[in-house]
C-alpha cells in the first residue's frame, strides 16, 4: 500500500468530507472508486451525485448496508481491497 498527498483548500476538504459520509464511502474508498474506474476506462469515468432519484440512492443505500451486515456476520468485514477483489475473482472462476 502507499498513499497519495493532495492539497485542497479546507472548505473544499470539509464539503467533500461530509458528501462522502452522506454517501456512505469514506473518502479513501471514494477515492480508490475513482481511481480503478479511471484506469479500467481510461478515463475519468463517472459522477457520484446526491442529485440522482431518492429511489436509486435509497436502493444503493440499503444495498450497501446488507452487504456490510453480510460482509460483517460472515467475517469478513476486515478484507482488503485486494482480497475482496481476489474473491470477486475466484468466484467468477466457478472456484
Amino acid at each position: 500500500m502507499t498513499a497519495y498527498t493532495i492539497r485542497i483548500d479546507n472548505e473544499t476538504k470539509s464539503q467533500f468530507d461530509l458528501l462522502c459520509k452522506q454517501l456512505g464511502l469514506s473518502v479513501s474508498t471514494a477515492f480508490n472508486l475513482f481511481i480503478k474506474k479511471s484506469l479500467r476506462e481510461q478515463a475519468i469515468p463517472f459522477r457520484i451525485d446526491l442529485n440522482s432519484s431518492s429511489m436509486v440512492m435509497e436502493n444503493a443505500k440499503r444495498a450497501i448496508d446488507e452487504m456490510r451486515s453480510a460482509s460483517a456476520q460472515n467475517g469478513l468485514s476486515d478484507m482488503s481491497l485486494e482480497e475482496i477483489n481476489e474473491e470477486i475473482k475466484l468466484t467468477r472462476e466457478g472456484k
